[in-house]
């Protein structure tokens, strides 16, 4: 019938919107066909590089077996490294970007070191923040130099984030080989830990080749590493409370949260004891957030147990190690929007030198707590005339003074007029003075004749679990 139309020279007419549909249909064709065709070639890139450089991919129970497989089959020639990196602040990674994000980054960065490591080498994600390599071939020094030097390298290129942000990773790397130093699976295991913890204490993006001589000097070391390592999965750290009073009526007005551990067989140890090598290891970071959101849990209990005592201040110490961290408020912003407490409630404990350093990280990151909402207090304030000049251009809440100034100021006439001239600019400035060390009535009755308002010491009340002061 159409032939018969078409001889007659009658047109075929089709409605507009058959027209429409059709080229619709078309353009979804289209899409869907390019869409798969990019997933297709996605795919063969994958599967391409994989055979090309001939990589494996193994949980850590796998990798661990492999190598243990390894040292059972092994003859006097041969020869194999393994490498651990660990992704500086991956935790903080999750928090502050998403898990989701996170997870992302760290596949970029195995993708990375795939394009630089030898042929026949393994991967494996041996831990959330720790990726390990198995490399089957044999180096001397030099050549494990060459390859760890291209893999940070590798690593520290920016990677660009959904919101189109650029981010810069750093890692840290350690290496071992199966040599005389490392006779067996177990030993190889252990030894590589060493040589990461090693590459920590160097700085950001360093690695470390294991060697008798590191051992010697690590041992010790290593054991506390690997005590704390088990200390934070255990769930043996705590915070001590410590009051600070109202000079003028006995009321107490804030608790300072301290950190503690509750070792196993040495009791309680002061922060002193880990703090140090957290800040090496990288888990300073870490002990920063938990310690904050654990002050968030006890205050929201303490302000529902004591509805009367609504003003009461909670105050969190911060390290300089910590406010280096660029994501810190912003992680501080997360963890705090999970609570229904007022920012006003909240003091960062922040030393001096930190403050006046003016280290843009440091100075960022006080900012943005500050905007946030909440109170900010110099600790540890020495007084030095040329710091109480810098404090004009600062907006703080509280300026702790040191325990030894107050022990000096008593005694000595120059430092004693410096206290009371930084007690009347506090109070046209506005913020308050804490005296640190107030161990006896002497010292309450000496800064109370001073005009300092509030007093912190063993005189008030000891570091004590919150159970004692019923928070």
């Amino acid at each position: 019938m159409i032939n018969a139309m078409l001889e007659n020279g009658d047109s075929l007419n089709l409605d507009t919107g058959v027209y429409i549909l059709l080229v619709c249909l078309f353009v979804v064709f289209c899409i869907v066909a390019t869409v798969f065709l990019i997933m297709g070639i996605k795919r063969d890139r994958n599967r391409i590089i994989a055979e090309k450089f001939k990589i494996r991919q193994f949980d850590r129970l796998g990798f661990e077996e492999l190598i243990k497989h390894k040292y059972e089959i092994a003859r006097d020639d041969t020869y194999f490294t393994v490498m651990l990196l660990q992704i500086s602040d991956f935790a903080g990674m999750k928090n502050s970007l998403g898990e989701r994000q996170a997870i992302k980054i760290r596949q970029q960065i195995k993708d990375r070191l795939i394009r630089v490591i030898p042929h026949g080498s393994k991967i494996c994600d041996y831990d959330d923040e720790r990726i390990a390599l198995f490399i089957e071939e044999r180096m001397d020094n030099k050549g494990i130099t060459s390859v760890a030097t291209f893999m940070i390298t590798e690593c520290n290129k920016p990677i660009t984030l959904l919101t189109r942000a650029k981010l810069t990773v750093n890692v840290n790397l350690g290496i071992v080989s199966n040599n005389e130093f490392s006779p067996d699976a177990l030993s190889m295991t252990q030894n590589l830990e060493i040589a990461l913890a090693n590459s920590i204490k160097g700085g950001l993006n360093k690695f470390s080749i294991y060697s008798e001589e590191l051992a010697e000097m690590q041992t010790e070391e290593y054991k506390h590493y690997q005590e704390i390592k088990e200390a934070i999965s255990g769930h043996q750290f705590t915070l001590y409370y410590q009051p600070i009073y109202n000079v003028a009526d006995n009321k107490i007005i804030a608790y300072e949260s301290l950190v503690r551990w509750n070792h196993p067989t040495l009791g309680v140890l002061s922060p002193d004891r880990f703090l140090p090598i957290m800040e090496q290891t990288g888990d300073i970071d870490w002990i920063g957030s938990w310690a904050f959101e654990e002050l968030l849990e006890r205050e929201t209990k303490y302000f529902k147990e004591h509805p009367q005592e609504r003003d009461v201040i909670f105050s969190i110490n911060l390290s300089p190690k910590q406010l280096m961290y660029p994501h810190l408020a912003e992680e501080f912003r997360k963890i705090y929007k999970r609570y229904r407490i007022p920012a006003r409630n909240i003091c960062m404990e922040i030393v001096e030198f930190a403050v006046f350093d003016k280290v843009p990280e440091v100075a960022s990151n006080i900012l943005k707590l500050q905007q946030m909402g909440f109170k900010m207090a110099i600790d540890d304030f020495g007084l030095e005339m040329s710091s109480l000049k810098m404090l004009e251009d600062l907006q703080y809440d509280w300026v702790k003074l040191d325990r030894k100034f107050i022990e000096q100021s008593q005694d000595d006439f120059l430092i004693n007029g410096v206290v009371e001239t930084l007690v009347g600019f506090a109070e046209r400035k506005n913020f308050a003075i804490v005296a640190e060390g107030v161990e006896d009535e002497v010292v309450r009755d000496y800064i109370k004749e001073l005009k300092i308002k509030y007093g912190q010491g063993y005189f008030y009340g000891k570091p004590l679990p919150p159970e004692e002061y019923n928070i």
